[in-house]
């Protein structure tokens, strides 16, 4: 009988301590949790969360004005040398605005850079608030980035550089369909509409929704984009489906 209750009150000892060190990991992740998203949003600033249900239709093109795709060398689409995404995306949505700048000297007005012409998240929002344009980074879905593109005007997003890599790169969307998206991309090793793999000129199209000329060069098949999209990492957990929005 006894050794009965020394095994009982043993059991229940061992049960105890396994249930404080289940308790205690716990604290332990939350806190971590909590951390690192708190260095987040000073790091990267903070994002709005944008969700819609549906798209307002299965396919849009921005269409292009010539500021937009006309570079001061006379170029469709800058590229660029090295880093300076974040300055040649920024450039692109302003220049369709009809404000002539080219991504070298936006990149130079971009804050929160760091070393290797690499920009924090909050550097894109950071330029526009420069210039009184009120410019909001937002996690959502792909009906929200739709919906947005529909507005009229180029959306940049944070994507991966590859699928499953860490490097993140902004791009600006100028157009998608059922099954593609299309892009206006600073990187020319990764245009790949022109027929003769030269990646020099952009496809000029008509758009099929509106009629007049669209224009992007690089396009990334819909599975494949959603995938990029999600830059959720154990160092940034809540940072996936980035986009940003203009107001007014």
């Amino acid at each position: 009988m006894k050794k009965a209750k020394k095994e009982s009150k043993s059991k229940a000892k061992g049960g105890a301590m396994v249930g404080r060190i289940i308790w205690e990991l716990v604290k332990f992740c939350i806190t971590a949790f909590i951390i690192t998203n708190i260095v987040n949003i000073i790091l990267m600033g903070p994002l709005l969360p944008r969700f819609e249900r549906h798209a307002k239709g299965g396919k849009y093109f921005v269409s292009p004005t010539a500021q937009t795709v006309r570079t001061p060398a006379g170029s469709y689409f800058e590229f660029q040398q090295g880093g300076g995404c974040a300055g040649f995306s920024s450039a692109f949505v302003l220049r369709h605005s009809g404000v002539q700048i080219g991504g070298e000297e936006a990149f130079k007005e971009v804050p929160f850079q760091m070393k290797g012409g690499l920009a924090f998240p909050k550097g894109i929002t950071g330029f526009f608030k420069k210039r009184g344009i009120k410019m909001t980074a937002c996690t959502g879905n792909f009906a929200a980035l739709q919906n947005e593109l529909e507005k009229g005007r180029p959306v940049i997003v944070v994507i991966r550089s590859f699928v499953n890599k860490s490097y993140l790169h902004f791009a600006t969307v100028t157009g998608y369909d059922e099954e593609k998206l299309y892009l206006a991309d600073s990187i020319q090793s990764w245009v790949n509409v022109d027929k003769d793999g030269k990646a020099i000129e952009p496809a000029l199209d008509t758009a099929p929704t509106s009629g007049e000329t669209v224009y992007y060069n690089r396009t990334i098949p819909l599975e494949e984009f959603k995938k990029l999209w999600n830059t959720s990492m154990l160092k940034m957990p809540l940072y996936r489906n980035m986009f940003y929005v203009c107001k007014g």
